[in-house]
């Protein structure tokens, strides 16, 4: 029974774990700079296109009027930067494959 339960404590804990080694890369994500902005580096980091379209909608009217026109200038040689780098190369920098097509066919 001690054998049992101590192999079941070791399972545990290694599946624990191999659980945070997978997730690492998004835990330890942290934003500097405007912090409004934080979302479209974080869609990148989840590849996750809906969000990044979220991010999107959401500056209509603060960045420019619709939808495509904000998408244009984030995604502009001068526009928003994660990491340093435009977001369609830190997308794919990160191998964030949805997310780095749906920026591409959009410039």
């Amino acid at each position: 029974m001690k054998k049992l339960i101590a192999l079941s404590a070791i399972s545990i804990a290694f599946f624990a774990l191999n659980a945070s080694a997978k997730l690492g890369s998004q835990v330890n994500v942290q934003y500097a700079g405007d912090l409004g902005y934080k979302n479209f580096c974080e869609a990148v980091v989840k590849d996750d296109v809906n969000m990044l379209k979220r991010s999107v909608r959401n500056k209509v009217g603060l960045v420019a009027s619709n939808s495509q026109a904000v998408l244009k200038k984030l995604i502009a040689s001068d526009g928003m930067e994660c990491n340093g780098i435009d977001l369609v190369s830190f997308s794919e920098q990160r191998k964030a494959s949805r997310v780095y097509q749906y920026l591409s066919n959009a410039k």
